[in-house]
């Protein structure tokens, strides 16, 4: 019965929805405004002016039952598709007294899905395995699948959040990397374009090192976009990080304050992929 069997499923499927409606049907006469209506999955129709006259209801369902119906109005749930020709009992035959309810199925919404790693315009030493990680959400249903493009080429996919795909040994490059989320109801969406590139990274030189206005600097070789690791150490068996930066330029730059009272000896190794 619609308005018993599935009165539950009704409430937990349409708990979230905010755009259920009623529509409102009136008896009068020997016949019902508007004969027909439409409506939403999880909608709903009340009947007024039943009362000792009228009732509504199918061949299979008795909707609010027979004559006289309490309070001579009556509310009904739709949680299936569908089209359902009711009919007033009394007067189905003698006044042709019947309706109609057509149920549409509720629109599907297409999914959401975001790279939130590597960040656009990161880079990568070659062969890299970049990890890319992604949200991904359904405001009417489940996301079901992400999967990775790479310059439009399905890299991997992954079934369950949290969403990381790992692209593997990518060579010299750029690339186009997109996320495409498709939910339980067959919709998708692609993410925005997050762009990497894959360099071939420069052996580290350090150049002579000066000081200048009581600072000790020195530049040494790099790639623009990969980490490196500035290290020291007074006696060179144990060595100390002391800064992590990320290269803006191919030539970079280190310095601090000159401490004429200790000796020191600098190192710099590039740091691997994240």
């Amino acid at each position: 019965m619609l308005a018993l069997v599935f009165a539950v499923a009704i409430q937990i499927s349409f708990a979230s929805r905010s755009l259920a409606a009623t529509k409102s049907v009136s008896a009068f006469s020997f016949g019902f405004s508007p004969p027909s209506v439409t409506i939403n999955v999880g909608d709903s129709v009340t009947w007024t002016g039943l009362g000792f006259s009228h009732n509504v209801q199918t061949d299979t369902d008795p909707f609010c039952g027979g004559v006289p119906v309490a309070g001579g109005t009556c509310t009904i749930q739709f949680n299936q598709a569908g089209t359902f020709n009711y009919y007033c009992a009394p007067h189905r035959f003698s006044q042709n007294m019947v309706g109609t309810v057509i149920v549409q199925a509720a629109a599907n919404t297409a999914p959401s899905v975001t790279i939130t790693n590597p960040v656009n315009g990161a880079v990568f030493a070659a062969q890299a395995n970049v990890t890319v990680q992604a949200t991904a959400s359904d405001t009417d249903g489940n996301v079901t699948i992400v999967q990775l493009f790479a310059n439009g080429t399905l890299v991997a996919a992954d079934t369950a959040a949290p969403y990381s795909i790992v692209a593997s040994n990518l060579a010299v490059g750029s690339y186009a990397l997109r996320a495409v989320a498709m939910d339980n109801g067959g919709m998708s969406s692609t993410s925005s374009v997050v762009n990497i590139s894959v360099v071939t990274p420069v052996s580290v030189a350090l150049s002579p090192p000066l000081i200048t206005n009581g600072m000790f600097q020195f530049n040494f070789t790099a790639n623009a976009g990969l980490r490196y690791v500035i290290e020291n150490s007074s006696n060179l068996p144990n060595w100390t990080a002391i800064t992590t930066n990320t290269a803006s330029s191919d030539n970079a730059n280190f310095q601090e304050t000159f401490d004429v009272n200790s000796l020191r000896f600098y190192r710099v190794g590039r740091l691997p992929n994240p």
